[in-house]
Formats: C-alpha cells, structure tokens, sequence
C-alpha cells in the first residue's frame, strides 16, 4: 500500500503504520510523548480531537496526521484553547493544509513507489546478466545436483565401457580399420548403439560441470571450432534422421578458439540439443560458421515454438522454459542453455538469440543460438604467419 510508505517531506507529525515520524514543518508536541494515544486508538476517519486539546486526522487505517492544533476546527474545550494559546505566533494550520499535504504525499509516494519497482526491475536484470547470478545459481543448486547427479560418474564409466566394447566388436570383424571406417563398416544396429552412447557421454560430461562448475577452466587448449562442432554433428545425425530433420553445416573455420575443449564444447553441443528438441519433422537445422580477424562465430538454425519478447530476456535463466517451448516438448532438464551461460560468462563468449516469424507457417518460428568465440592465434601459427 501507498500509505505504508514514509514520507520525509511531509510538513507535520504523522504515523505511518503506527510508526512516528515529525514533520519537517512541525515536530511532535511534548505533550504527546507522555499521553495515552488516544489519536492512534481511535478508529474514526477525518479531524478530530483529544482530550488534551490537540487535533490528529485520520486518512486512513495506515496513515494518521496527529500533534497539531487546526484553526478552523469547528468546536473547542477548555484544553484545546489552552493549546490554541500556546500556538500564538505559529504559522495556522487548516484542514485545507491538511488535505493538500495528504494529496501531495500520496502523489510523491506513488511516484516513489514506481521509482523502486523501475530501479528493482533493472537491479533484477542486471544481476542476470552479470557472472555473478549464474554462479550464485550453481551454488545454491549444487547439493541438489550433487544428490541428484551423484551417480553421473558411474554413468559415465558404464557407457565408456559399452563404446570400448562395441570397438572391440568391430575390430574383431573388420581388424586394422579405423574409427571411421568400423562404423562405415558395421550394421545399423550397431552404429545405432555407438552414436547413442556417444551422445548419453556427451550429456554426462557436461552435467559434470554442474556438479564442479571451476573446471571450466581447467586445461585450456588450442582447438578448431570447426573440428569441435563437426562432432557434435556426427553424433546427432541419427537423432535428427529418426525425426526426420535435416541438418547440414555451411561453410567452415579454420581458426583456434582457447580454452577447455570439453567445457566449451557444451554450448555448440546444448544448441544443437535445443534444435533437435524442438524443431518440427520435415524441418531443417543449418550450422553455420564465419570467420572474422579476432573472432569465430558459430549460428545454429532451426525453426521452433514462439518465444515472446517478454521471455527472451530469461531465455538463459536456469530452468526457464517459455509457455510456447513447454506446450511443445516435455522433454529436458532445464539447465542445458543456463550451463552454456555459465561457461560462456567464464570463457569469454557471447551467447545471443534471434527468432523471427517463418514464412512457412507449419514449421514454426526461425529460431537462431548465435555464439561469439575470441579467436586465438596458438603459437605455431604466430610462428608459421611470421615465417611467410
């Protein structure tokens, strides 16, 4: 409410949620210091009149005007002249003043009010923008991911020892072949069975920096972006054929980006992830790279439910789904785009997001993760640029 606000510029003694504060004009009276309130306890609106002469007006059940001696009340006691006495030389108060002091205070406030719920919006999202509210998040949520997730790393080993012995598999059948060539080699079945325990690896991996978030930074390398989304292309190319999705890649990158490989492969891999989750059969997902003097930026393309403009702003926050994506897939944990902040705030990445009206109205909106990598010059290539 309004009135539960103090105002510092009202010019007489007043309570504000049974809070006394002086005016600037008037302070409280002596007087009252030492009375029984009968101002406070009385519960009838407008002017009226202790026992020891003194007036008080009640706007409302939060704010009381008390303490003053008002010149046109309309009857008197013994006590009241006494104190209308005593105010001789004082500037008169009226209950016009009154009204307009109470008039301007509640315009004041209310301009207030909205004043702090503008700075608090701000503050708000300022602070999920900032490094800081990605990593309070981890930390508040890490004894639930650490419960929930204990077991990630036995997981983990568990579909490491199914890759291994599907290798061992096929090399027993096709000896001397390569990575490549087994499964060019191998039946439906079983590269179905390989690329599903990539992709299960792959998620636990990066459910891994949740549970830890400060390996992020540990063992930076020099690593082609290309070669790193070229993966993640591999892996999911039969999740998005079972769906009957198209995914393609265009054009290419040559340069190096810094940093944890695995750490920053979780946003390329969290993009496409999102795609694959959301856009419609019969739809295509576009990779796209291009190459700048001090940057690499990566797009992934894809058409998908709505996302209105009010909810772009926290469409990195975890576990943040807009209506539209809730209504469309059930599917996810809910932490997939906010980990990829995280890493990118800690990396130096910008992450950003664009979607648009399609033109084919059966495919959904055109949906684009964009992703800025700092492109890094590893030494051998200073050396090689020097050479020439």
């Amino acid at each position: 409410m309004e009135d539960d606000v103090a105002n510092p510029f009202f010019p007489f003694p007043h309570l504000v949620g049974g809070v006394r504060h002086d005016g600037y004009l008037r302070s409280w009276p002596a007087r009252c210091g030492s009375c029984d309130r009968q101002c406070e306890k009385s519960g009838s609106k407008g002017l009226s009149l202790c026992s020891y002469g003194v007036n008080f007006y009640r706007f409302s059940d939060d704010f009381l005007v008390a303490g003053i001696v008002v010149k046109d009340y309309p009857s008197t006691t013994p006590a009241r002249n006494k104190m209308l006495r005593k105010a001789t030389g004082v500037a008169p108060v009226t209950e016009a003043d009154l009204e307009r002091a109470h008039s301007h205070y509640l315009a004041t406030v209310s301009q207030f009010m909205a004043n702090l719920q503008t700075q608090k919006d701000e503050a708000i999202r300022e602070y999920r923008r900032s490094d800081r509210f990605a990593m309070d998040w981890l930390a508040n949520l890490r004894p639930e991911i650490r419960q929930s997730l204990g077991q990630v790393h036995d997981y983990k080993q568990f579909v490491a020892q199914i890759i291994q012995n599907l290798n061992v598999i096929l090399q027993t059948k096709f000896p001397g072949s390569t990575t490549e060539e087994l499964l060019e080699k191998a039946s439906h079945e079983e590269t179905a069975i390989y690329w599903a325990a990539r992709l299960m690896e792959e998620k636990l991996v990066a459910a891994l920096f949740l549970i830890d978030p400060d390996r992020i930074l540990d063992d930076p390398k020099h690593t082609q972006l290309h070669r790193m989304v070229t993966k993640y292309h591999k892996i999911y190319t039969r999740a998005f054929q079972a769906k009957r999705v198209r995914l393609k890649s265009v054009g290419s990158s040559f340069g190096y980006i810094y940093g944890n490989p695995t750490a920053l492969g979780v946003i390329p891999h969290t993009f496409i992830d999102n795609a694959l989750k959301y856009a419609p059969s019969e739809s295509e997902v576009t990779i796209e790279f291009d190459e700048e003097e001090h940057s690499i930026t990566l797009r992934v393309c894809s058409y998908g439910p709505q996302i209105l403009p009010a909810e772009r702003q926290r469409i990195f926050d975890p576990f943040y789904r807009g209506e539209a994506a809730r209504r469309a897939s059930s599917e996810g944990t809910g932490f997939g785009l906010a980990l990829a902040k995280v890493i990118a705030q800690r990396t130096g990445v910008r992450l950003s997001f664009e979607q648009s009206p399609s033109e084919t109205s059966n495919v959904g909106y055109a949906t684009t993760f964009v992703a800025q990598f700092p492109r890094q010059y590893p030494p051998w290539a200073e050396a090689s640029e020097e050479t020439t």
